[in-house]
């Protein structure tokens, strides 16, 4: 059973994330204002709920400082305290540096600091609590350089007008305080393997990792229109990781997200068409979550969110105490959604 509720319309809602508090409470993380991305006007707010996620709060700003565009791309609940990972830019990723935002009252005051380990250029992704208990986060870093900074900011350009040599996938290890990280390179998108068909040198590549058996993590990723997630493998918590290699799973250029349940079987969050003639946002449909009991070789359900023809884009969530998948969700870069869903048959 899948129980949908609306938590935002804007002219741009995005990147959504669903969490719930140290308190109890649910609640959505998203990016909004303006009426494009990205833009200055984009800031990141916080959704609150009461109810269980029948209905939300107006909106709370996070994010501090005008004429800055923020993102929030991750967001961790961690030792009573709550962790939204933001990159701030000039409204076309120039000056692209990365922040943490932290709470300690349920989310009702911030505090910021810079990513030093991850200080300007990548995304930080969904965190994976791993059965040694260590907290490991994705991330994707590209390495454009100081004078590609300065020159698409004198004309205007935006980053994926940079042609890196390469995009670099890995992980970070962090305390529980989220203080002290460690990076760990996991491999090299080559220049030549992110430019296809449409002649592009970037390639958005977010990733996702759960932890399949104790050691064994899976991390799929997307490589914009090839139609299909990339895999890698790591067999010793993280410290190398295999060859990456396209799955048969399809994916229109989209973030996809892994979790694991208390069983151990994996879940995967994502829109399974293989479109990949450009960037067609609307193409992103149907939103489905997949469970798979053998490291995602195969899978013994599949779950439809939603599929109304349109642009499923980010979801992001987590599992409940109550064994039930609490997902935020965008469609059409303007509303955003909030998904309670049965991985068993109740």
């Amino acid at each position: 059973m899948v129980n949908l509720s609306l938590v935002h319309i804007d002219a741009l809602s995005v990147e959504a994330c669903a969490r719930k508090t140290p308190g109890g409470d649910l609640f959505v993380v998203c990016t909004c204002g303006g009426t494009k991305e990205p833009a200055v006007e984009n800031q990141v707010y916080l959704f609150r709920s009461k109810d269980g996620g029948m209905t939300f709060s107006a909106k709370q700003r996070i994010t501090e400082g005008d004429g800055v565009a923020h993102y929030a791309t991750s967001v961790v609940v961690r030792q009573g305290k709550i962790h939204v990972f933001v990159s701030e830019h000039n409204g076309k990723f120039i000056d692209w540096r990365n922040y943490i935002y932290t709470s300690s009252d349920d989310g009702n005051s911030w505090s910021r600091r810079a990513l030093a380990v991850l200080p300007q250029f990548a995304f930080v992704r969904d965190a994976c609590v791993l059965s040694d208990g260590s907290l490991m986060l994705p991330y994707h870093y590209y390495p454009v350089t100081e004078e590609q900074n300065r020159a698409l900011k004198k004309r205007g350009g935006l980053i994926a007008e940079a042609p890196v040599p390469h995009i670099e996938l890995g992980v970070l290890t962090a305390d529980d305080a989220l203080e002290h990280f460690e990076r760990r390179a996991a491999f090299l998108q080559s220049r030549e393997k992110i430019a296809n068909r449409h002649n592009y040198t970037w390639s958005w590549s977010e990733n996702t990792i759960a932890e399949a058996e104790p050691g064994h993590l899976v991390m799929l990723f997307r490589i914009c229109f090839t139609g299909k997630l990339w895999r890698s493998d790591s067999f010793d918590f993280g410290k190398t990781w295999s060859e990456p290699r396209a799955t048969d799973i399809p994916n229109p250029s989209n973030k996809p997200q892994l979790l694991k349940t208390e069983r151990g079987e994996l879940v995967l969050v994502n829109t399974p068409s293989a479109f990949s003639e450009g960037w067609h946002l609307n193409r992103r449909f149907p939103l489905e979550v997949w469970v798979s009991g053998d490291a995602l070789n195969s899978f013994r359900k599949k779950i439809r969110v939603s599929d109304f023809p349109g642009g499923y884009s980010y979801a992001d969530g987590f599992i409940d105490e109550d064994g039930r998948l609490k997902l935020a969700f965008e469609f059409n870069r303007h509303d955003i959604y909030f998904a309670d869903i049965a991985l068993e048959d109740d």
